[in-house]
């Protein structure tokens, strides 16, 4: 058996993931922009998605990839835009992928909160995705979990948190009754193992926890981990956003960019019984989690 090549694997999913294989005896090597610590015995790369000859060094004697490298809608878009990494740059990969031989491809995305026309964020994201499935890979596997939870480096309920803790009112993009299914991360680790150790299994699997919160569920329950009794929202249109995050985007961090706006146009939920029924165990509440163990651990 070859090594398993993790891209993005010192990111939030990724060092999890690097993890749980390394633990299994899975050798694994990690595609890594400079020099950091990993765990023993996992080889490195140094370089990135729009590195080919990197690429090619990594996937030579690959017996799969497993593709978490991306720019995230909540990060401010690079020179050259996100479609740098997230449709060139994974369209790079799968091309080296393809040339080395490799027989297995797992892409990681998120559940697709389209429902008609795409904005330029969650478009790019496809045509990675399409990339992917068009580069006549032997086996591939998409995995879209929800927003994930667990540990204090979760993007979205850390930055909920931080609202909660120092805004007086929370603004809430549009009435508060999107609905969202986090997952715990943990538990998306387990998807991507068993898709790395299960080549046969193929397709797109959407998956999320097994709760169907609306966004103003989620905002209570992080004030109740906080010890807050309630928490004051402020519901603004989409559009109202739109234009603050337009503004921000001067800003070396802007808090809202407008890709992050465009995850919010729709529900962000599949089936609750999904990981059930396509991995076979029972996913985390958010909301036992949060009561059990606190927001963050």
């Amino acid at each position: 058996m070859g090594h398993v090549l993790v891209t993005g694997a010192t990111g939030y999913v990724g060092r999890r993931l690097v993890a749980r294989l390394n633990a299994a005896d899975v050798p694994v090597r990690a595609l890594i922009r400079r020099a950091v610590s990993l765990p023993e015995g996992v080889g490195s790369e140094i370089g990135d998605l729009s590195d080919r000859a990197a690429l090619d060094r990594a996937c030579a004697g690959a017996s799969a990839v497993v593709n978490l490298a991306a720019i995230t809608a909540d990060h401010k878009p690079p020179r050259g835009g996100y479609d740098r990494v997230n449709a060139t740059g994974v369209a790079n990969l799968a091309a080296a992928a393809k040339a080395a031989g490799v027989p297995r491809l797992i892409q990681m995305g998120g559940i697709d909160t389209t429902t008609g026309t795409p904005g330029p964020y969650l478009a790019g994201r496809r045509r990675g995705e399409a990339a992917i499935e068009a580069a006549g890979i032997e086996s591939v596997a998409i995995l879209r979990p929800s927003i994930m939870f667990g540990g204090k480096d979760a993007a979205f309920p850390s930055a909920l948190a931080r609202l909660v803790k120092l805004a007086p009112v929370v603004p809430v993009p549009g009435d508060g009754r999107l609905r969202l299914q986090l997952v715990w991360v943990d538990d998306v680790v387990a998807c991507l193992a068993q898709l790395v150790a299960q080549p046969a299994k193929r397709g797109v699997f959407p998956v999320g926890g097994p709760d169907h919160l609306s966004y103003d569920d989620v905002l209570d329950l992080i004030g109740e981990s906080l010890g807050r009794r309630s928490v004051r929202k402020l519901h603004l249109p989409l559009a109202v956003l739109a234009s603050q995050a337009k503004l921000m985007q001067v800003l070396p961090k802007p808090p809202l960019t407008a890709a992050a706006l465009e995850l919010f146009a729709s529900d962000n939920v599949t089936q609750r019984d999904a990981i059930e029924r396509e991995f076979g165990f029972e996913p985390r509440s958010f909301v036992t989690h949060v009561r059990q163990y606190g927001l963050f651990e």
